[in-house]
């Protein structure tokens, strides 16, 4: 397996058709190519020079320490939407500096590409939104998404089988929004019933630069949502801010998740601080569902997500009833009404506090 300038993101978008497996041994760790646009590293037993000491003949001596990698199983995904371009230029960067062993990974990781031929289009899907069709929802669909979704769950399941029980598995799925946010970096936490929040999650990835975070108010089909109800990973669906085309991207406003990533990667650490304590926190009320070919959002198309409505607001509307805004200061995330007949167009959420979630 020979990378082209070590550019995984250049090579997966020109190798469409290649789904072939391969590995390489770096040394410290083995690179697997698990198919198109998934690459899994597997660090060995790394060897590190903690010193020098003088033997009775006057021969310097390395005194060597064996250190075994970190007990951390990471899946950080890209590109499940095509047109979601930010994130892969910024974990492609990521993936280059450890083939050119400028960064050395201390835990498993798998780095996912989602939907190359969409990154080719430069289009958000081929012919349906593939973040709707895991856990077998993609039973209920057909076209090139439909092959994708099987694919990754299959790379998924593997890689977290074959983590040692002991591991804690993680899986980091980023994004861009559709649209521009009051919040402009922000994550959607995973439905977990009556299951206690994880501190530790939300100190990282307040650490990582992300504002609030949506809690989710049922089991959903998407990616992350898979990792954590099939494999029990603390996971997130991340938006980094607002979609732009390849090459548009001032990956600078990343900073803070490249960080800790990288952080995480070398060191098998979560870096962590108080920060969330100031992270908003939202709960989901209720999910717009489009009901007909005549639905209807009553909002500006450059109305960022986050804004808070008015009690009584009508919020939807078609020839089969209407939304209405319950309490002032309610809001929406994710509004999209160009998609089929019975998805959702939209969450409406609720702020809460975020002192309760840990208590």
């Amino acid at each position: 397996m020979m990378i082209p300038d070590n550019d995984f993101l250049a090579h997966t978008l020109k190798a469409l058709d290649n789904n072939d497996r391969a590995s390489v041994d770096y040394g410290s760790f083995i690179v697997v190519t698990e198919g198109l646009g998934v690459l899994r590293f597997e660090p060995k037993y790394q060897s590190e020079a903690s010193g020098a000491s003088v033997d009775q003949s006057g021969i310097e001596r390395i005194v060597v320490s064996k250190t075994k990698f970190q007990p951390v199983s990471l899946v950080i995904s890209v590109g499940i939407h095509g047109n979601e371009t930010g994130p892969m230029e910024l974990v492609n960067q990521i993936v280059k500096d450890m083939l050119n062993q400028d960064l050395s990974p201390s835990i498993r990781l798998l780095i996912i590409i989602g939907n190359p031929h969409a990154a080719v289009k430069g289009e958000r899907f081929c012919d349906v939104n593939l973040n709707r069709l895991f856990l077998g929802a993609h039973k209920n669909y057909i076209g090139r998404e439909v092959k994708r979704a099987i694919f990754l769950e299959h790379c998924v399941t593997r890689f977290f089988d074959e983590a040692p029980a002991n591991h804690t598995r993680l899986h980091y799925d980023l994004h861009t929004a559709i649209r521009g946010s009051k919040y402009k970096k922000f994550a959607v936490h995973p439905y977990i019933g009556n299951k206690r929040y994880n501190l530790t999650q939300f100190s990282f990835i307040a650490e990582c630069g992300i504002e609030a975070v949506l809690l989710s108010h049922q089991p959903t089909t998407t990616f992350s949502y898979y990792s954590y109800a099939e494999h029990d990973a603390q996971a997130f669906t991340i938006e980094l801010g607002k979609v732009h085309p390849f090459g548009r991207n001032d990956l600078s406003e990343f900073e803070a998740i490249n960080v800790g990533l990288r952080s995480l990667i070398e060191t098998g650490a979560l870096v962590s601080s108080e920060r969330y304590v100031s992270m908003k926190v939202f709960k989901v009320i209720d999910s717009l569902v489009k009901d007909s070919d005549g639905y209807r959002l009553n909002i500006p198309d450059d109305m960022e997500n986050f804004t808070p409505f008015d009690k009584a607001t009508v919020l939807a509307e078609s020839d089969k009833g209407r939304y209405v805004i319950k309490q002032t200061g309610d809001s929406v995330v994710f509004p999209n009404v160009n998609l089929p007949v019975g998805q959702r167009a939209g969450l409406v959420i609720r702020e809460v506090k975020n002192k309760d979630l840990f208590s």
